[in-house]
């Protein structure tokens, strides 16, 4: 695919309508302007940054369509998630109301196991 164009309030044509397209299959808005960067495309694209962490300008940027488009690396494939932050996680959805020892993790069923 060819390189994105940075899109903001205002703009219109072919690459509004794909962003828009992106945006109604993240469940990020429906009923946009078709082609048109309207009001409710740029509050959907402000969600969606501040939904992975993005600076929310609600102006489509490089970084807004990696993260539409899957491009941008997960946080856990490149290697960026520490291991307690991510224990941690699987913990509380594990096992909310009990403490519970690393190696008791380990042997819950479903979790994935520490890599050392």
């Amino acid at each position: 695919m060819a390189e994105q164009p940075t899109l903001s309030a205002g703009d219109t044509g072919e690459w509004v309508t794909y962003l828009q397209q992106l945006l109604e299959y993240h469940q990020m808005g429906s009923g946009f302007e078709g082609g048109t960067y309207c009001a409710a495309t740029e509050y959907a694209v402000s969600t969606l940054q501040q939904h992975h962490g993005l600076s929310a300008t609600g102006q489509c940027d490089e970084a807004t369509w990696a993260a539409l488009t899957g491009e941008a690396a997960s946080a856990e494939q490149s290697g960026e998630l520490p291991t307690d932050i991510a224990v941690s996680m699987q913990v509380q959805v594990a096992a909310p109301d009990e403490q519970i020892t690393l190696d008791e993790l380990d042997e819950l069923p479903g979790n994935a196991r520490r890599v050392s």
